[in-house]
Order: structure tokens, then sequence, then C-alpha cells
């Protein structure tokens, strides 16, 4: 159960990473761009896993963090960029201001 445990409490720490990047964009463009970048770049048991544990409390998510989850979770992932965009953010998916490759 400890390894478990232990890829939940790196999976809440990475989010946390992750929130702290995106909220110089504001909460609104920052929680869309979190869940694009965890729809784009996390796998899908990551997502399941955090998603989860978001459901249950979410125990030491920074508010962005819980707030991109359920974004993450009521949103096609096409829509996100689409939504991230209208909100004045940049994918990360996209050419202009992806840093991935």
């Amino acid at each position: 159960m400890s390894g478990r445990a232990d890829t939940l409490d790196t999976l809440v720490r990475m989010a946390n990473q992750i929130a702290k990047f995106f909220e110089s964009q504001g909460h609104e463009p920052g929680a869309l761009g979190m869940a694009d970048h965890l729809a784009t770049f996390w796998t899908p048991r990551m997502r399941d896993d955090i998603q989860r544990h978001a459901e249950n409390g979410g125990e030491g998510l920074l508010p962005l963090a819980t707030a991109a989850l359920i974004i993450l979770q009521k949103r096609a992932t096409p829509d996100l960029a689409r939504a991230l965009e209208d909100a004045g953010g940049v994918s990360v998916a996209t050419e202009r201001g992806s840093d991935a490759g």
C-alpha cells in the first residue's frame, strides 16, 4: 500500500508544481492551462489516480489544481485548447507557446 501512497504523493506534488506555474495566468486561464497540460502530458492512469484523489477530498492539492481537475473531468480534450485560447491563454499542445518540442 505504501507504494500506492508514494505514487499519490508524487502526483499531488507534480500537480501542485504545475498549478504554481499556471497561477501567473490568473485563475480561469491558469486552470484551463493546467487541465490542458494534464490532458496532453499525463498518462490516463496518472489522470485517473489524481482525479480519484480530488474526488475524495483532494488533500494537499492547491486550489488551482483542484479547479483544473474539475475542468478536465467535464471537458473533452479538444475543447480545452479552445476554451484556453478564449480565456486568453495558450495551449501547451499548440505550436506557439509550446516548449515541449
